[in-house]
């Protein structure tokens, strides 16, 4: 890099100035004073070098930290230096001989110099400057030793009137070491100082030009200035810095963002280490407060005064390191704390921690130091490490709330006070990853046992246990925590809802308990948003959902913030509407709240919302997006992180993989081992029955059945047999139609029909198919399958209401109407495209090229003209006497629906295909989707659940789950 002079030539002009001012028979004392790095040093070799080029001869020394030890070491410098002039005189080199022989003595510790060898160096020096003007330049002049400092003293005095010109350099930040001698300077009469300060923004868009070039020289340099305050020295760094990124990367930081590196951090350290030692005790204290330094807050911890303290500040802002009482930039800090030796380190640390407690700092601010500092056995210490982590967790830095616990619980003073912290910190680890908390399961049950651990704690406990698959350990405290009735508040509080949550997620673990944990007398828990959302889940898992439910399920998601203490609801909540057939709904939360926990990025809880998300996609026929979050949620978490919910994620990715006709990735999926105990919770539903969709897609149908009926059998025997959960009956009547049982089919499809009732759902929607089919060929047939596909449209699942219109035109066909057949046909695969159904899709166009028609569009014949665009033209209640008279429905058949009578019906009609332009009802279009609205009372008809007792003869390895 080339070293250019920049904002230096007046001090330059002034330094040639003095030496044309010597040659005139008077001596000359320059004094050049700047900030470590601006610069000194390039100027004095500049101006010697112009000096020399103009006849002078020039004497150099450099003083240093090893120099002032030596006596007349500064002296010796300018001597040996005269060798090597091409004018050097015979005087002087005599003159060193008598110096280095050692003509001087030392008294009280200081060497003084011999009058008679100062006499001889005076004379050689004015012989020279007789011929040639004479340059004495000291660089680091504040290094320089006592017996020096007095002979030049002594030279200047000696030599008024000779043609010489003195050129001391020194630091300003170490002026106060020689107070005596820069006073002796001032009484010189050709003394005039020099002082050289930070460079302006043009400056060092100057300094910049040669190597960035002018353009972009111009619009770095203001980030540049910001940075280096101006110094030369950080300015050189800071471009080394980009330099090498750009070497790197072959090109400029992203964004417009300055590179900030090793050479920066280098250059700090070098520059402070040449300041005073105040300056560098200073810069360490701000290093290690790591923000704005208070004054007052630097000198009680380095127990120095203030004087002293906004001093070193002033010498630090001087330099360009420090503005507005902190770093100018984070690696400045970073490489003055990475330079302390650790023992000092962390002892600074230590002695910020405790001085920010007296001073009633912030905890985060005080746990900082303690976790830089280690331990610290002192009274307050754990109070303030856990008070940090809370506020940490709050700002969504779990890891640093992990780091602030941990340390809390090695330093705890009390075993009480540990296993509080244990807690804090197990429920901190499963935010970020449910598998760190296993080790801390063991010692707190045994803590519980001992009665050390608080009920609300063995509750947050018992529920790990559960994730993570320990039943055993988890029946026993559960047990425990029923039989112990000196529950507090907060405990029963949260007791109150841990039985309809048991119903829930873990169901079987309830036949394994002599008696749920209950809240005694605390039923006034049950308010809390975590209560009603558990107690909601549980309605709809036992009772099947209605209106109310689905409301008052989204009033908790509207009045919930995604925080710690409300996941348990929400997920709760999501899921209530999800059983309640409501996919779209939750799909639309899901996405609001998932959005929020990826941009807060908190693992678990987006792995969670993924899982559910893709159970909603899954419900909408949305297969790209069922595998997606399928698949999202199994990287945010791992299998083992996942426990016994891994079922959730693994169900939703197997159903989405086997409908898209991925079946070797969901045989992949599948042949992995799941973890033991997961067929005794919710999530275990969800997984055989996916299992049984994919042994069904790849005809394993006795596969199928077993994981089927082991399904229902286990939701029976758990009181929450409802289809909307999982339609078992129906999926198992398939697999049985495969082996020829449509007896047996057809029962399960009416049971399941009695049990879903009348109102309009998927679920209904999804049994009125599987009953068509049961029901096998004939006049019924296409009346199921349209009214499945009423509810299905209302019910939102393109991919059912995709197989449903596939088989209505199917049924067509076997009536011989295959231009319903063709239209209908064409509706499914454009739903089977967007859904991503290869194997449907396959089907259809298979379908379509054996059915005579004319050829027309991507997926076949176009026989009207009408399309979406004159479907624009009809009215409300034309459309609806269209769509359900394109399904095949009858005249009659739409009055008793819509409640018009049968000539309001033909009415419509007749106007309808006037605005087609279509004569006939086979004729129009198949893909009307509009809301209709319910059939028979507006108000949801009562329900029957009708227990099934199969009597369907299978040996005992198709009924294994295994």
């Amino acid at each position: 890099m080339t070293i250019t002079l920049v904002e230096r030539e007046n001090e330059l002009a002034s330094l040639d100035a003095l030496l044309r001012a010597s040659m005139l028979g008077r001596c000359r004392v320059a004094l050049v004073s700047g900030a470590v790095g601006s610069g000194r040093t390039e100027l004095l070799h500049t101006f010697a070098e112009s000096a020399m080029d103009q006849g002078a001869v020039v004497l150099t020394a450099l003083a240093s930290e090893g120099t002032r030890s030596a006596p007349m070491g500064v002296l010796s410098q300018l001597l040996r230096s005269a060798r090597c002039a091409p004018q050097r005189a015979e005087s002087i080199s005599a003159v060193l001989a008598a110096v280095t022989a050692g003509t001087a003595g030392e008294a009280g510790g200081e060497v003084l110099a011999e009058e008679t060898v100062l006499e001889s160096l005076h004379a050689g020096i004015a012989q020279v400057a007789a011929d040639h003007p004479v340059v004495i330049a000291v660089d680091d002049m504040q290094e320089a030793d006592a017996a020096s400092l007095d002979s030049l003293l002594y030279l200047m005095r000696r030599l008024r009137y000779s043609r010489v010109l003195f050129v001391l350099n020194e630091s300003e930040h170490k002026q106060r070491r020689n107070p005596l001698f820069r006073v002796e300077l001032l009484r010189q009469p050709g003394f005039r100082r020099i002082r050289l300060g930070p460079l302006s923004v043009a400056g060092v868009q100057r300094l910049l030009a040669p190597e960035l070039g002018g353009e972009r020289a111009a619009g770095w340099a203001a980030r540049y200035h910001a940075v280096s305050g101006g110094n030369p020295l950080l300015v050189r760094a800071l471009l080394d810095d980009s330099q090498m990124a750009m070497t790197v990367t072959g090109d400029e930081p992203a964004g417009g963002a300055l590179e900030v590196g090793d050479s920066y951090g280098q250059a700090v350290l070098a520059c402070l280490h040449r300041g005073s030692p105040t300056m560098l005790a200073v810069a360490r204290a701000l290093a290690v407060l790591d923000g704005p330094g208070d004054p007052e807050t630097v000198e009680r911890l380095l127990d120095l005064d203030a004087r002293t303290i906004a001093q070193a500040i002033e010498d630090l802002v001087v330099a360009g390191f420090v503005a507005d009482g902190g770093f100018r930039h984070p690696r400045a800090g970073a490489a003055v704390l990475s330079d302390l030796p650790a023992d000092q380190r962390a002892e600074l640390h230590r002695s910020a921690a405790r001085l920010l407690h007296t001073m009633g700092a912030s905890a985060t601010s005080i746990a900082h130091h303690l976790l830089a500092a280690g331990r610290i056995r002192e009274p307050w210490v754990a109070e303030i490490l856990r008070a940090a982590a809370g506020r940490a967790l709050r700002e969504d830095q779990a890891e640093l709330s992990i780091e602030f616990l941990g340390l809390a619980t090695r330093v705890a003073a009390s075993e009480e006070e540990r296993l509080e912290t244990a807690i804090l910190l197990l429920q901190a680890e499963w935010r970020v990853n449910p598998a760190l908390s296993v080790r801390h399961l063991g010692p707190l049950a045994q803590a519980y046992r001992e009665g050390r651990l608080p009920g609300c704690q063995a509750i947050v406990l018992a529920k790990t246990m559960l994730w993570h698959g320990r039943l055993d350990e988890a029946v026993e405290l559960l047990e425990r925590l029923s039989q112990d009735s000196e529950h507090g508040p907060e405990a029963a509080a949260q007791l109150g809802s841990l039985s309809y949550w048991l119903r829930t997620s873990y169901p079987g673990l309830l036949e394994r308990l002599a008696a749920a944990p209950t809240a005694g007398k605390a039923r006034a828990s049950l308010s809390s948003f975590q209560s009603r959302a558990a107690i909601l889940l549980s309605a709809v898992l036992t009772g099947g959902g209605d209106r109310v439910t689905v409301s008052r399920a989204e009033q908790i998601l509207q009045a919930s913030v995604l925080d710690d203490t409300s996941m348990e609801s929400i997920e709760a909540a999501l899921l209530t509407l999800l059983y309640a057939d409501q996919p779209g709904r939750a799909a639309a939360w899901c996405d609001s709240l998932l959005a929020e926990a990826t941009a807060r990025q908190i693992p678990t809880w987006t792995a969670v919302l993924c899982a559910i998300r893709a159970e909603a996609a899954i419900r909408q026929g949305d297969l790209p997006a069922a595998e997606r979050h399928g698949q999202l949620a199994l990287r945010r978490l791992t299998p083992r992180s996942w426990g016994l919910a891994l079922g959730a994620p693994l169900a939703s990715l197997v159903l989405a993989k086997t409908a898209m006709g991925k079946h070797e990735e969901a045989a992949e999926l599948i042949s992995h081992p799941i973890p033991p105990g997961m067929l005794d919770s919710r999530y275990g539903l969800h997984y055989l029955y996916a299992r049984g969709r994919h042994h069904l897609a790849c005809e394993r149908f006795d596969a199928a059945v077993a994981d089927f009926l082991t399904c229902g059998d286990l939701m029976g025997r758990w009181g929450i047999d409802q289809p909307a959960l999982i339609p078992w009956r129906s999926a198992a009547a398939t697999a049985l139609l495969r082996l020829g049982e449509r007896e047996q089919a057809e029962r399960l499809a009416e049971e399941q029909l009695i049990q879903v009732g009348e109102e309009r759902s998927r679920t209904r929607g999804i049994t009125l198919r599987a009953l068509a089919e049961a029901g096998g060929p004939g006049s019924r047939r296409p009346a199921l399958l349209r009214e499945a596909v009423t509810n299905l449209q209302a019910g939102g699942d393109q991919l059912e209401l995709a197989h449903a219109l596939a088989e209505l035109g199917l049924a067509h066909r076997a009536l011989g109407e295959a231009d319903r057949f063709r239209a209908l046909a064409e509706q499914a695969l454009r739903l089977a495209d967007e859904c991503a159904c290869e194997p449907l899709r396959e089907l259809l166009l298979h379908g379509l090229k054996e059915t005579p028609g004319e050829p027309g569009g991507p997926y076949g014949a176009v026989r009207h003209e009408a399309g979406h665009g004159g479907a624009a033209m009809l009215s409300d209640a034309e459309l609806r006497v269209a769509a359900l008279a394109s399904l095949g429905f009858t005249n009659r058949e739409i009055a008793s629906r819509l409640y018009v009578t049968v000539s309001t019906v033909e009415q419509h009609l007749t106007r309808v295909y006037r605005k087609l332009k279509v004569g006939r009802r086979a004729d129009l279009p198949t893909d009307l989707q509009i809301p209709l609205p319910r059939s028979g009372s507006p108000e949801p008809v009562g329900r029957v659940v009708v227990a099934y007792r199969s009597k369907v003869e299978l040996n005992s390895g198709h009924r294994e789950v295994g």
